[in-house]
């Protein structure tokens, strides 16, 4: 007979940037959590127990340090939940954005410091949360985003680099949660240092290249020797993905069909959104194209949830609003409220059932699978 037995595969969570739009992917994996509480019996089942690799740009990237740091006890295996995770936003999001807001007289002061906060308050949050743990001691692989400026090029801090790279480069966790935080005209570039070295980055918030990073997270992967798994350079059909968004901006672009006659003022105002949403939408088309190229049994082994896009963009509506503020900044008790109710409706969609794709509560149940399968190697 044929064995049942499901095969191992390595489960990967990748998390897009966004700013306090971050509730929403925190809304999401409270619930995975929760369920996944509820589904093992475990009430110290965390989400890097069920993921073997966690990437994340900006926001993302914030939250995935969070669930990945150790817990001293070992059990639970990290230190914060994802109820935790989630009051970054809804307790200290004020904190971060609206008690930093640099204020200005008669606007003059963006002619000399375009940055809107002050970054004081997001690194004591990080100091107080991170202290001197440093990022390859996170308790799963992790990869986070960022951009050096000193260098011009795309950064990809790895948790697990091989020990040649790792003897010639550190960082406190800290410092990675800042780089990959600090979005242009929101942060100032964030100045770390190379532990090992002593060579100083220059860093900017990885959404500046990749806001959706789970084709980063895909090319990571098959270059990975997942050891503990028994799987070197997995492809595809050896993964399990799940994707989260935080909403995007909504592309609302007024007189677009006067565009042939703008100037440099008006695509300087709709350009970076332009590229903002189609990179999304590009990144998530070819990863749903790689994965449904597979046979009928693996294609549902790649998931994205995201709030609805009717409810982010709608060019059928005059005067169309988002039930909440876009802005990656509105941290209002308002906004965060409609916020947590975006996440909701992200939920909502992601169980909703349709011809030949999983729904979230069903890749739930894949997760829990391949736990039980990876455990035997």
């Amino acid at each position: 007979m044929p064995d049942s037995k499901p095969k191992k595969k390595v489960r990967i969570l990748s998390l897009d940037g966004g700013g306090i739009r971050g509730i929403i992917p925190a809304v999401v994996l409270q619930y995975v959590e929760s369920e996944l509480i509820k589904k093992t019996k475990n009430p110290n089942a965390r989400i890097a127990d069920f993921f073997d690799l966690i990437i994340g740009t900006s926001t993302g990237g914030i939250l995935a340090c969070y669930y990945l740091v150790p817990n001293e006890d070992r059990s639970p295996s990290s230190r914060f939940n994802a109820s935790t995770a989630l009051e970054i936003y809804t307790k200290k999001g004020g904190q971060i954005f609206n008690k930093a807001k640099r204020h200005s007289w008669l606007g003059f002061r963006q002619l000399f410091n375009a940055t809107k906060y002050a970054p004081d308050n997001l690194e004591q949050i990080f100091m107080e949360t991170f202290g001197e743990l440093k990022f390859h001691q996170l308790t799963k692989p992790c990869i986070v985003t960022s951009y050096d400026m000193s260098k011009g090029e795309a950064v990809f801090f790895n948790s697990r680099e091989p020990k040649e790279k790792q003897d010639k480069r550190q960082f406190y966790l800290r410092d990675v949660a800042r780089s990959t935080s600090a979005a242009p005209t929101y942060f100032p570039p964030a100045i770390i240092e190379n532990l090992v070295s002593g060579d100083k980055m220059v860093n900017l918030d990885g959404g500046v290249f990749a806001n959706n990073p789970s084709m980063c997270a895909y090319a990571e992967a098959r270059k990975t020797n997942f050891e503990s798994l028994g799987i070197n350079r997995p492809t595809a059909k050896d993964m399990l993905i799940l994707s989260i968004g935080t909403g995007s901006m909504p592309l609302d672009i007024e007189n677009n069909r006067k565009s042939k006659k703008w100037g440099i003022i008006n695509w300087a105002k709709v350009v970076p959104e332009i590229m903002m949403d189609g990179g999304l939408d590009t990144v998530n088309y070819q990863m749903d194209k790689i994965f449904k190229s597979l046979d009928e049994e693996n294609q549902n082994n790649f998931k994205r949830v995201n709030v609805p896009k009717a409810l982010r963009f709608s060019n059928q509506k005059k005067n169309f609003k988002p039930p909440y503020n876009p802005d990656m900044s509105d941290a209002s008790p308002k906004n965060i409220s409609a916020l947590t109710k975006a996440g909701q409706l992200a939920l909502e969609e992601a169980n909703q059932t349709r011809d030949g794709e999983n729904t979230l509560d069903e890749f739930i149940d894949q997760l829990i699978a391949m736990e039980n399968t990876n455990l035997i190697v």
